[in-house]
Formats: C-alpha cells, structure tokens, sequence
C-alpha cells in the first residue's frame, strides 16, 4: 500500500463514481479501478460495492474512507512542517547574550525576528561576556552575541557591529556643556573602569586609549557591568566610557558625550558553532545583520 491507493481510494469514494474519480485524478479508469482492486486485496475485505451504474461504500469502506482522509491529512501538514523547517520558520533557538546588548542591540533585532518568524520558539540565556564561547561549546546555546575575546576554532563569528565609546557624566559635570570632549582633556578625571576578569576587552581597549592619549585613568570604582558604571556615574562618582549603543538608554543625571582624538571601535559578533548554520540559524544572523544595518545613529539625550 502507498499513498497513491489512498488518494485514488478517497477519490473515488467521494465521488462515487469511477469515471468522475479518473477526471478528477487526471488519470484512465481501468487503471484506477485495478488499483482499488488491489488495495482491497491487500487489505483483505470490501470497500466498495460495484454494479453497472452505481458505486457505494461498504460499512468498511466508510470507516476506512475517514481513517485515509486523516492520513493524507496528517502527510500534508507533515510536508508543510518540513517546507516551513526548511525555510528557517519552526523550530527552537537558544539565544545567548550578556548585560548591555539586552538594551542596545538586541530587543530591535528580536522584535524583527518574532516578527518574520512568529512560530520559532526563542528562547534567551544571559551569560557573562567571559562566557559566552563556553557556553556555546556546551550546546547551551544555538547562536550568541560575543566580544572578540575568545580564540577557538570551533566557533564561527560575524562582525555584527563596530562602534566608538562615548563618554557618560554626570548632568551637572562641565563637561555636559560641551558638544565634544577632546580625549586628552580627561586625563584629570575619576573614571568608573571594567574589570579585567569580567570586561577584558573593554579594560584592554580603555587603557590603551588612555596610555595612547599619555595618561593613566585614575580609578574611583571597578565595575563588571556597564549599566553599573551608568549607576555611579549618576551619582557623581565619576565618568565612564560606555559604548556608543547605550546612548539609547535614559539614565537620570546621566549625558552622553561623544569623544574626540580617538577612534576606537568596540565590536559586537554572533557566533555559532555549527559549520554549516541550519535554516532556522541562519534566518536569525540574517535577521540581526538586517536591523543593524538600518538601525541609524540615535541623537544623544540629556538626563536629568
């Protein structure tokens, strides 16, 4: 039995007639008639009565007639289930992220994801910047925002984003008053600094700036996060160099700065450690490259 007896036996048993079943299925009709034939024989009982002029289901075939629509049913949705897995638009991904991409790039690029793809189950794990390829080797994660922090074969990267620090200081700070802060002229300022165990990047990047523009940062607090860093520096503990992405976020007694005399990118990356990325993964790095791409340059905003 294959499901060409099936679909010939449904056709016939709905139109109850052979010649309008072979209309219908584009085919002969002795060749329709021997295939239910041998569809009966293979199962062993009646389906159809026949005469002359008239064609009816037998008790079996009724019951059987409802069982080969629930089939064919079944089949097709089957079908279009791959179709839409092929496509990239069923299935479950595990998304890993860390602390300031949760407010920067990622809420834009989810919304378009759930939007393009509403039957993908996405679901989000936080984990430190630190631990992010770990958790990707593990299989905890399909696919992760990174820093280029890591060195392992097994991962595959993209450039997602490349953008400058901006300066974050307190509303009431002089420099809020100025348009642009020359770098060189915060050499005599408290800075709120990441730590190197949990920011190595951003802690390599900053002091290399600083030493470039001949100054040691004097260090009023070591954070590992930068919304902390937002946190004491509206408390007037000092200032802070953020990534330019987080001028989007609103901080009370808070303003962004943009900074001039260095040109520095922090860059943002997905990673994945399949070597050919699945419909599904592949669909979300698309997606996320489309929206950054069109997210445009936010206007910096005053706090407080």
């Amino acid at each position: 039995m294959d499901l060409r007896h099936l679909r010939y036996f449904v056709a016939v048993a709905e139109e109850l007639s052979f010649t309008r079943a072979a209309e219908r299925l584009h085919i002969a009709q002795p060749p329709l008639s021997q295939q239910i034939r041998q569809l009966e024989d293979e199962l062993g009982v009646s389906l159809l009565y026949r005469t002359r002029r008239h064609v009816e289901l037998t008790d079996s075939g009724r019951i059987y007639l409802e069982l080969a629509r629930q089939i064919l049913r079944s089949v097709e949705a089957a079908a279009i289930q791959a179709q839409r897995a092929q496509r990239g638009e069923i299935g479950q991904l595990a998304v890993g992220f860390f602390e300031h991409t949760s407010y920067t790039v990622l809420p834009p690029i989810l919304r378009a994801y759930r939007q393009r793809y509403p039957m993908v189950d996405v679901q989000l794990r936080w984990f430190p910047v630190v631990d992010q390829v770990d958790a990707l080797l593990r299989g905890d994660i399909d696919v992760s925002f990174l820093r280029p922090v890591f060195n392992s074969e097994d991962i595959t990267s993209d450039s997602l984003l490349k953008e400058p620090f901006v300066l974050a200081v307190p509303s009431d700070h002089p420099f809020a008053a100025l348009e642009t802060v020359p770098f060189v002229d915060c050499a005599s300022e408290s800075f709120i600094i990441y730590s190197q165990k949990s920011a190595p990047d951003f802690h390599g990047m900053i002091a290399g700036m600083c030493a470039a523009a001949g100054f040691v940062p004097k260090v009023a607090a070591e954070v590992a996060q930068v919304y902390t860093a937002l946190g004491l520096v509206s408390s007037g503990a000092g200032i802070a160099f953020v990534p330019s992405a987080v001028r989007r976020v609103h901080f009370e007694q808070v303003v962004y700065k943009t900074l001039s005399g260095d040109d520095a990118r922090i860059e943002v990356l997905l990673g994945w450690t399949q070597r050919t990325p699945s419909p599904l993964l592949k669909a979300f790095i698309d997606t996320a490259k489309t929206v950054v791409r069109g997210m445009s340059e936010p206007t910096p905003r005053a706090a407080g």
